[in-house]
């Protein structure tokens, strides 16, 4: 989760950067595990910081801030605008312009001259902070105890007004509380999932409040989704790809296929092998530069593999299961991928027992697929269990 929210954060910094006002041409830049402006020190400059832990600024900056870190700590004083991504912001001290942020958890303690525009997953403005200007979020959580000057945007889950809040009040989330020591001077108009208590006295202006829409709840899946959209699809492609497979490589696909029948634990074994395997061996060889060609070429074909191996262990399934209907009559290969295909996708909408067949399925047809691959890479071993598959329509 912490990980997540951090490449979040470190997506929307990116957009408060173009929002910013125009950078400096020259600026402080302060790096390493942890960036700092020591108490008494100035910079008399823009600053730029991070590529480490923390950053923390516990002296003046006379310019603007820019802070991407794991923790983002302002104890000190900038005169302009704060621009910061982190896991957590903290402003203890004093800004005197905005402060826009994104971060898992965006504190402020101290004082904003004018406007925060924050995406978190919890604003706090506590009742020691105080924001000159207005307030525009959006968060899962956003708690203002503390003075707000103007009004305030926000949008998410829970919105929580407990000081005073100088202009109007525009909120669209699931849950609103305000508290008997909220003072609204303007309008308050919100959309929640039910309608809040209001203090008396606590809102100066008029009061709208909007339901959110009910969702209604989704219907049961028809058989478990067994005629959905996306699972046809997924069963035309499935035969697509693999008719093209045939076509292409009749050879080598009856080769799999036969392998499969005939060695089906080791298949198994060794599929297995190679899905647990072949990631971290290409994220190995992808340390060095000199690997990164190798590293892709080797991720393309293990995503090829596992792409191949639905329809390589249909063809299997769809020849044992035409040998056994009609053994005098073989059908086409073609028709057997279709029967294999229509089987595995009943038997893989089956409550329970659906995703263990889908995981079986694709460890074995990767096995199928890596023996048959060895198989070729030794064209002098004899070829005991290759039959070549005419292909008929």
């Amino acid at each position: 989760m912490k990980t997540r929210s951090f490449i979040i954060a470190l997506v929307a910094m990116s957009c408060l950067l173009v929002l910013s006002a125009g950078g400096a041409l020259a600026a402080e830049i302060r790096s390493g595990p942890t960036a700092l402006v020591a108490p008494g020190e100035t910079v008399d400059d823009d600053l730029f910081a991070g590529g480490g832990q923390t950053v923390t600024i516990s002296g003046h900056v006379t310019g603007d801030a820019y802070a991407v870190g794991e923790t983002v700590v302002v104890n000190g004083s900038i005169d302009g605008d704060l621009i910061a991504a982190a896991q957590q912001v903290i402003v203890d001290g004093t800004i005197g312009g905005n402060v826009r942020t994104a971060g898992a958890t965006v504190t402020i303690n101290g004082t904003v001259g004018r406007s925060i525009t924050g995406f978190a997953q919890h604003v706090n403005i506590t009742s020691t902070g105080k924001i000159g200007g207005s307030v525009t979020a959006v968060a899962q959580t956003l708690d203002a105890f503390g003075p707000v000057g103007r009004g305030m945007t926000v949008a998410g889950g829970t919105l929580q007004l407990a000081g005073p809040v100088g202009g109007p009040v525009l909120a669209r989330v699931e849950t609103l509380s305000v508290a008997p020591t909220a003072q609204l001077a303007g309008s308050l108009d919100y959309q929640a999932q039910q309608e809040a208590a209001l203090p008396t006295g606590s809102v100066n202006g008029g009061v709208h409040f909007t339901p959110a829409p009910q969702q209604a709840p989704a219907p049961e899946p028809v058989l478990n989704g067994l005629f959905d959209v996306g699972s046809l699809i997924g069963l035309v492609g499935s035969f697509l790809l693999g008719a093209v497979a045939i076509i292409l490589m009749p050879r080598a696909s009856a080769r799999a296929a036969e392998l499969g029948r005939q060695q089906p634990w080791q298949s198994f074994g060794l599929g297995l092998v190679a899905l647990l395997v072949t990631p971290f061996a290409a994220a190995l060889v992808a340390i060095t530069l000199i690997g990164l060609p190798v590293a892709f070429t080797v991720v393309a074909l293990y995503v090829l593999g596992i792409l191949l191996a639905w329809p390589a262990v249909a063809l299997v399934v769809g020849t044992l299961l035409a040998r056994l209907v009609r053994p005098e009559a073989p059908l086409p290969v073609l028709g057997c991928l279709a029967i294999g295909l229509i089987t595995l996708h009943l038997v893989t909408h089956v409550a329970f027992i659906g995703p263990l067949v889908v995981f079986c399925s694709i460890v074995f047809g990767l096995g199928m697929l890596t023996q048959a691959a060895r198989r070729w890479r030794r064209p002098s071993e004899p070829a005991r269990t290759a039959t070549p598959v005419a292909v008929a329509a």
